[in-house]
This record gives C-alpha cells, structure tokens and sequence, in this order.
C-alpha cells in the first residue's frame, strides 16, 4: 500500500481522494475502559496457563511425581488443554452467530448468517492443525513426545507465514478472493494484521462494529498508520517464523523431556517480550501521527484562512 490517503473504490482499489491537506478529524479508536482492559488481561494470562504453563506443569509432574506410563500422561493433558480457551472460542461464535447480537459484532457489511471473520477462521484452521498434532503424537503406545512438544512453534509457523505472505500480498496490489472481514472481496489485500486489530478490538475490546468501521477509516486516511501495520506484519512474521524454527530445532536436538518444555514455553516467552516491544512501538507511532495530523490541520486552516 502506497502512502497516499486513498478511499476504497467499487472493487475496493484505492483512489487518491482523501489526503492529508483535508483538515478532517482523524478517525479515533476506541479504546476499552479500564475495567475492561483489567478482564483482558486476565484473560491473556489464563490463556497463557492455559495454553503453555498447565501442559509443562502437568508433564513434569505426573512423568517424575508418578508411575503413570506416557500415554496417559499424555491423554491427562489431551484431556484438560484448551478447554479454557476453546470455551473463550464458542462464546465468541456465539456474538458473531447468534442473530440478536451479530449485527452489533459483526465486520462491515456482513449480513448473512455463518460468515466467519478473518481471525475466527485463521483460530480454527490454527486448532485443527495444531490438534492433529497432538493426536497423532499419542496415538501410540509410547508417545512421539517430540511431536507433542510441536505445538506452540507450530502456530508461530502458521501466524508467521500468515502475516509475512499477507504483507507480500499488500505490497503487490493483489486483490482479496474472499472477504477479509471488513474488507470486501476484490478489494486490494491488507495486512492479516489490520484484520486481527479490528476483529480483537470489535469483539474482545468490546468496539463492536463502530471500531471496526473506525480502524478501517484509520487505515483509509493516515499514511503512518497503514505503515506501522504493515512494518509490524513483518517485525512479528519473520519474529515469529524465527522462533519457531529456533524452537523446532532445540526439540529435535535437545533431551526429549527438556525439550518437551522448550517446545512448549519458549515461543510464548518470546511473544511476550515481542509484545512489549510493539506496545512502546504503537505508542509511539500514534503520538507521531496525531501530531503530524494536527500539523496539517493547522497547515490546512492557515491555507484556507490566507485564501479568504
């Protein structure tokens, strides 16, 4: 995506309407408040128990704390993983199925029933190949405990491609073959990224579809922003491609029991480093743009003031 202000045209191509010389406001976000942003946070850190800590606490324990073979070892923690995110999953298909509340949740535009958003399918497709893993790795008698520690670098590999082949996409020009949330088929691609700020935002931020409408507006108008996502695509795609191969490597060649925690921990200790990276990187970038903003505003008032 070039710098220009564009608007989205038929086919959603951009043309060059809006710039930067119109002194229009521009387009806030919403931002959750603070008893919100509390429940968020909570909720990424029982997703990170979830997801990474119970799996490693669980297999520790019960392989030197019990006479409990592998295999179920390995069906305990089959058993009980996910089910607190999984449960998040189903409650968020509720808002963007159940026909009362859909309209509020839903992306731009949607009005059909079944239409799964951009980060709601990229979740599932994740899940799937992620628990293929699991259960071909235990179907065994002794478990492919290696196979089992793939998880967590597993979906580095998926997001990381995600995000680094949709950038590839943007700067191409190429055009959508299917709705990417907000965004309509035939329109030029955007960032993966862009779709997951609108879908976290419209649903677990509480935004709703007047976020999504104003992140879209965002990306439409301001040059800065539309760079940051797409410079953050490739800082977290390559990042997290990175340690997905570092973590699949350390699985293959460490002892099988440590690496089994390796395989499990170090991409999200990774990704929570990387994230307070990015929380210092779009804080600062957003001061920049409003600043830039309310220099062309004025810039555009003296104009207009010197035409009169």
């Amino acid at each position: 995506m070039d710098d220009e202000n564009t608007e989205s045209g038929s086919h959603g191509e951009p043309r060059p309407t809006h710039t930067l010389d119109v002194a229009e406001p521009l387009p806030e976000l919403h931002t959750p408040h603070r008893r919100r942003r509390m429940i968020i946070w909570i909720g990424v850190t029982v997703v990170i128990i979830d997801l990474c800590a119970l799996p490693i606490a669980y297999y520790y324990a019960f392989e030197f704390g019990t006479n409990l073979t592998t295999q179920d070892i390995f069906g305990i923690i089959t058993g009980i993983f996910g089910l607190i995110s999984f449960t998040h999953y189903a409650f968020r298909s509720l808002k963007l199925f159940r026909g009362k509340v859909a309209p509020k949740w839903r992306p731009v535009g949607w009005s059909r029933w079944g239409m799964l958003e951009f980060l709601h399918i990229n979740l599932l497709l994740c899940i799937t190949a992620f628990e293929i893993e699991l259960i071909i790795g235990t179907i065994p008698h002794h478990p492919w405990v290696r196979l089992v520690a793939m998880p967590s670098p597993t979906i580095c590999f998926y997001f990381g491609f995600l995000l680094c082949g949709t950038a590839v996409l943007t700067q191409m020009k190429k055009r959508l073959p299917f709705n990417m949330s907000s965004t309509p088929k035939g329109s030029l691609w955007k960032p993966a990224l862009l779709a997951f700020v609108e879908d976290g935002g419209g649903i677990e931020g509480q935004g709703g579809v007047q976020y999504r409408e104003a992140v879209m507006k965002r990306y439409e108008v301001s040059p800065r922003f539309r760079r940051m996502i797409l410079l953050l695509s490739w800082i977290w795609g390559l990042g997290l491609i990175f340690i997905a191969v570092v973590s699949t490597i350390l699985i293959i060649l460490l002892n099988v029991h440590i690496g089994f925690g390796v395989g499990w921990g170090l991409p999200w200790a990774f990704s929570a480093v990387y994230s307070i990276m990015t929380v210092m990187v779009v804080k600062s970038q957003l001061r920049k743009e409003k600043a830039e903003w309310r220099e062309k505003a004025a810039a555009s008032a003296s104009s207009s003031a010197a035409t009169v």
